[in-house]
């Protein structure tokens, strides 16, 4: 094991029970909160018939009832403009964030400088599990819009006191040349923005992998835990990548660290994970796969309590060699409960049929995973271009081969001409559902 840098050893490393201590402390101090002034969670406990009383430790947790997006969607349309779910006055909030609205209207929220300070806070987890170390030069290669994720780095970043750079406004040359000039170590970004950081170093000859980048932070899209997209990057950059990972409604909950390749950190001091399974709503078993909940236990002032995250996963067994005593998911999220598929009577998840396809393309080429309905039953098409002239059969076949060896399934992968696939610098959409579309 290579030396492993904790943001707080003490808490990162203490024992289950006192993680567990201390994350009562805290939903202890934040429910007085919210029991006391916030709208959304006083209607809410007292339609349940809670009282603060009933609620006393984590082993009590279960008692209130979960959260879901579409109640906060409701919220924010009954009471304009940001929703009841709001602990304090108005005027104490200082930061204005929304998610991306891909699957409705856009969710806003908003954070005090106390709970602003507390994102930071969790970031600096992410940032030291990835290996970041005092002296480290943190580029940022885009704009930044009303998304929380690379805000809430940002905020680490000068936490931790490490030298930030900005490129807001520029294009993706000067962005490049400006890695280059300042000798910046650490590149927070999608994997499609990375990808199209390389395109363009390589049309304008400029050696990203001989630079002085050693670390990527990937977020917004599957990445570092997928393992033909890790392997691709960090060749192509020679740089390690890690993942973080989080939901706007509730944080940047999740991390990779140095030591486990294969899984993601709970940032257990900051959040209350359970995994329920999605039917029931009762505790799986360690091993077993069930949809997380999460608890955030730094944002009294718009709180997520017992979120139903819609996320997949599996806990591993035992402790990280990495020393952390924060539970492990094995592969991180394994998938979106809303995007499970059941394929002639085969559960397949999107992200396994992007790690089969990544593992198989170059730079440059493109990809689009397709379901949508024939004759009343789901069916899936991978769509494929690439730069690779003559050989599209060949690896159009490599790819049905090893769909089929890994899943028992017969699969249809289309080569497209060039230039048919939709193109994104930043965040890449790679799977469509068309199972709505009146056409199908």
């Amino acid at each position: 094991m290579g030396v492993v840098e904790y943001f707080d050893q003490q808490v990162e490393t203490a024992s289950r029970d006192k993680l567990a201590r201390l994350q009562s402390k805290k939903l202890d101090a934040m429910l007085k909160k919210v029991f006391a002034s916030n709208p959304f969670y006083q209607n809410k406990f007292k339609t349940a018939g809670i009282a603060l009383s009933d609620v006393r430790s984590v082993e009590d947790l279960h008692q209130l009832p979960f959260t879901v997006k579409k109640e906060f969607e409701k919220d924010q349309e009954e009471h304009p403009t940001f929703g009841s779910n709001l602990t304090e006055p108005l005027e104490n909030y200082v930061q204005y964030h929304q998610t991306s609205g891909t699957t409705g209207k856009p969710l806003k929220f908003l954070d005090t400088q106390e709970s602003w300070r507390w994102r930071g806070k969790v970031a600096c987890h992410i940032l030291k599990g990835a290996g970041v170390r005092k002296g480290d030069r943190i580029l940022f290669p885009f704009n930044f819009g009303p998304y929380t994720a690379f805000w809430i780095m940002y905020e680490g970043a000068y936490q931790l006191g490490n030298l930030i750079i900005p490129t807001g406004g520029w294009n993706t040359l000067q962005r490049l040349q400006c890695i280059i000039d300042n000798q910046a170590t650490v590149i927070p970004t999608t994997p499609s923005h990375a990808l199209r950081l390389i395109d363009t170093a390589n049309e304008n000859n400029i050696d990203i992998a001989n630079s002085s980048v050693r670390i990527l932070m990937l977020s917004g899209e599957p990445g570092a835990l997928v393992p033909g997209i890790r392997e691709k990057l960090e060749r192509l950059w020679n740089a390690k990548c890690f993942d973080y990972i989080g939901l706007t409604e509730v944080g940047t909950w999740g991390f990779q660290c140095t030591e486990e390749l294969d899984g993601v950190h709970i940032i257990e001091s900051e959040f209350i994970a359970e995994v329920v399974n999605p039917e029931t709503e009762l505790p799986v078993q360690e091993g077993e796969i069930g949809e997380l909940v999460l608890t955030n236990l730094g944002r009294s002032c718009m709180p997520a309590i017992r979120y139903r995250s819609g996320d997949l996963v599996k806990v591993k067994k035992g402790i990280c060699p990495c020393g952390r005593t924060f539970r492990v998911l094995h592969s991180g999220v394994l998938g979106r409960k809303d995007e499970m598929l059941i394929i002639r009577g085969v559960n397949v998840f999107p992200n396994v049929l992007a790690n089969i396809v990544e593992s198989h393309i170059q730079p440059g080429d493109d990809y689009q995973i397709e379901v949508f309905k024939e004759a009343g039953i789901d069916e899936v098409a991978i769509k494929l271009e690439t730069k690779e002239k003559g050989k599209g059969g060949v690896i159009q076949r490599t790819i049905q081969d090893e769909i089929k060896s890994k899943l028992n399934l017969r699969m249809e992968v289309k080569i497209v001409p060039a230039g048919s696939l939709p193109k994104f610098d930043f965040k890449a959409k790679r799977f469509v559902d068309r199972r709505k579309d009146k056409n199908t």
